[in-house]
């Protein structure tokens, strides 16, 4: 089937499939999706773009940075700005590993580009503010680079909500511990989806010091309800023991929702301890100064990040 014969619907049905791993990457579909992406519809453009997330082939980096540049549709900009955040990921994976292992296709030459793209666009005053936040959230895998640690305080301190919400939510990916107060602070936030991303930002990075807030808000039946499934799954997370009990009872709501996320709060609380366990044996089998050359500490949060999707904030 070509993109000629095919209608919206049909294209965006077959993009969803591709998306969530019911089609195969092979020839003829990234033919398809290479069609898709100059689409004269710009919602398929935009999801054709968001499917390169799974297919992080350094190919598609001019592609991406010319949509950035080029498409006239702020949404379809937006999504490719994300893309290219891909390859700060696998950028960090690689050089975490002095560019060694092998499967990391990105080149250093490929992930530098990518970084100073993402910079001019989050640096420049006459972008537009959605182009500008995705570039923040894109580099905020960037663990150790200061020019990122400096633009996400910057957005944060913006009056601009939309930049403060970006901001934890680069927060949350950075997965540095410098931005607890942050999170902390904004857990008890009068905005509602600055609140909603203080909430995920504390299962992400698994702060304990937010635990006692988290049940409180699991707890209470009066909370929106999105938010408090939310803060029911970051107490799975945290990996707290204090969470346990509390999400063993929340498995037995009447409530079918809450019972469903508790559960899969309560797997993701064991899958987190054994992660930590296995840290833990890894490095007791090590002499003290071998320990931070099989381990970059600070970069452990991202390593066991599962939430690197792109597209979750409006």
């Amino acid at each position: 089937m070509t993109s000629q014969r095919m209608t919206k619907r049909e294209k965006l049905a077959w993009l969803a499939d591709l998306e969530e791993g019911y089609r195969p990457f092979d020839k003829h579909a990234l033919t398809l999706l290479r069609s898709l992406m100059d689409d004269t519809d710009a919602q398929v453009r935009a999801e054709a773009i968001a499917c390169l997330w799974d297919d992080p082939d350094p190919r598609w980096i001019d592609v991406l940075m010319r949509k950035v540049e080029n498409d006239p549709h702020a949404q379809v900009r937006a999504h490719a700005i994300s893309a290219l955040g891909r390859y700060v990921f696998e950028g960090q994976m690689a050089d975490m590993d002095d560019w060694a292992t092998p499967g990391f296709e990105i080149s250093q030459k490929d992930y530098q580009r990518v970084i100073e793209f993402l910079l001019d666009i989050a640096h420049d005053g006459e972008e537009a503010i959605g182009a500008r936040r995705y570039a923040i959230e894109a580099l905020a895998f960037c663990a150790e680079e200061p020019a990122v640690i400096d633009l996400i305080d910057w957005a944060y301190q913006q009056k601009d909500r939309r930049f403060k919400v970006s901001a934890i939510f680069a927060m949350a990916r950075h997965g540095d511990a410098c931005w607890t107060s942050y999170i902390l602070t904004e857990l008890r936030s009068r905005d509602t989806q600055v609140q909603y991303e203080a909430v995920r930002a504390a299962g992400e990075l698994g702060l304990h010091e937010a635990t006692d807030t988290l049940i409180e808000f699991a707890r209470n039946k009066t909370l929106r309800k999105p938010l408090r499934l939310l803060a029911t799954f970051a107490l799975g997370e945290t990996g707290d023991e204090r969470a346990m009990p509390v999400l063993e009872q929340l498995a037995r709501s009447r409530d079918r929702d809450l019972r469903e996320v508790a559960r899969e709060a309560i797997e993701e609380w064991y899958a987190v301890l054994q992660m930590e366990e296995m840290a833990d044996q890894a490095m007791d089998g090590m002499a003290p100064e071998g320990v931070e050359d099989y381990f970059d500490l600070d970069a452990l949060p991202d390593i066991w990040d599962s939430s690197i999707g792109a597209f979750s904030r409006n």
